[in-house]
C-alpha cells in the first residue's frame, strides 16, 4: 500500500472530517434557525390574529411549522452552550450570563418535553394528561418555550457583540470628560517659569547691593487748599493794606467809583488772590462796624 493511501486511511480513521462535518451541520442549522424561528413567530402571530384559521384545516402547514420550530430551537442548544463558554473565555461576563441563562432555559424546556413525550408513549397517554405532565401545567411548558424562542432570536444577534468593548468605550469617554474638565498643568513649563523668576529676583538683589547709597532728598511740603486759604504773615497784610490805600487814593483822584477787587489788590500787593479776598471781606466788616458805632454816638 502506498504512502498516500495510508495517509488517507489514517485521516479517515481519525474521524476528524466527521467532526468538521458535524460542526458544519450544527452551525448551518443554528444560522438557519434564526430564519426558521422568525418565520414561525410570524405564522403564530398570523394564526392568532385570524383566530386559528391559518392552521385550522391545513395539516401540512401545521406539521411544517412544528418541524421547523423543533429543528430550530432544539438543535441550537449545543451551539448556544458553546457560545456561552466562548464569551466566558473572552471575559465578557454579561454576554456569558445571557448565553448561560438561555442555555439553561433551552435545556429545561427540551428536557421536560422529551420526558413528557417518552412518558406519554410508554403509558399510552396524551401529553396533556395530568398523569404525564404531573404538577407542571401545559401552559407553563408553552410559556417557557415561547420565552426560549424569543430569547434565542435576541441573543443570536449578540454573537459578535462585545460588552467589554462597550464598557471600555464608556470608561474612555468618562476619562476624556474628566481630562477636559481638569486643567492640565505642564510641570516642565512651570519649572522653567519659576526658574526665570528666581533668576530675575537674584539679579535685582545684586543690582541693589552694587548701587551706591543715595541720601534721601529733602521732603517737599506741598501746600494744600486749606493751607492756601490761611492768611499770610504780617508783612503780607501790610503790603495788602498799603496797596489798598494806594488803589483807593488813585481811584479817588481819577473819580473812579469802581470798587477795588481782590484781583486788582493781588496784582498791586504781589500777594495771593485768596488772601486779598479774605482781607477785603475783613476790611469791609471793620468799616461796617465803625459806621455802626459812629451812628450810635
Amino acid at each position: 500500500m502506498s504512502t498516500q493511501n495510508t495517509s488517507r486511511l489514517h485521516a479517515f480513521a481519525t474521524l476528524h472530517w466527521y467532526d468538521e462535518t458535524i460542526k458544519f451541520i450544527f452551525n448551518f442549522v443554528t444560522k438557519t434557525s434564526e430564519l426558521l424561528l422568525a418565520a414561525g413567530i410570524v405564522v403564530s402571530t398570523a394564526n392568532f390574529l385570524t383566530d386559528g384559521s391559518v392552521m385550522q384545516g391545513h395539516a401540512a402547514l401545521s406539521d411544517a411549522w412544528a418541524w421547523a420550530q423543533a429543528i430550530a430551537i432544539d438543535s441550537s442548544l449545543g451551539i448556544v452552550f458553546i457560545n456561552a463558554f466562548q464569551a466566558l473565555r473572552e471575559r465578557d461576563k454579561i454576554r456569558a450570563i445571557i448565553f448561560f441563562t438561555l442555555t439553561a432555559l433551552l435545556a429545561t424546556v427540551a428536557g421536560l418535553i422529551t420526558h413528557f413525550d417518552a412518558l406519554g408513549h410508554a403509558a399510552g397517554l396524551p401529553v396533556s394528561d395530568k398523569g404525564v405532565s404531573g404538577v407542571i401545567p401545559l401552559w407553563i411548558m408553552t410559556a417557557l418555550r415561547a420565552v426560549a424562542v424569543i430569547g434565542f432570536l435576541l441573543t443570536s444577534r449578540l454573537k459578535n457583540f462585545s460588552f467589554n468593548e462597550l464598557r471600555d468605550d464608556w470608561h474612555r469617554q468618562e476619562q476624556q470628560d474628566k481630562q477636559e474638565a481638569t486643567p492640565q498643568i505642564d510641570y516642565n513649563e512651570l519649572a522653567l517659569a519659576l526658574q526665570g523668576i528666581i533668576q530675575n529676583i537674584n539679579v535685582s538683589e545684586e543690582k541693589e547691593l552694587e548701587a551706591p547709597s543715595i541720601e534721601e532728598p529733602p521732603k517737599l511740603f506741598l501746600l494744600t487748599n486749606a493751607e492756601e486759604d490761611k492768611p499770610e504773615t504780617e508783612p503780607a497784610e501790610q503790603r495788602i493794606a498799603q496797596a489798598y490805600e494806594e488803589l483807593l487814593e488813585e481811584r479817588t483822584e481819577q473819580k473812579n467809583d469802581k470798587p477795588i477787587s481782590a484781583r486788582d489788590l493781588a496784582q498791586r500787593a504781589k500777594a495771593r488772590r485768596a488772601t486779598c479776598s479774605t482781607w477785603l471781606k475783613q476790611h469791609e466788616e471793620d468799616l461796617q462796624i465803625n459806621v455802626s458805632q459812629q451812628a450810635e454816638l
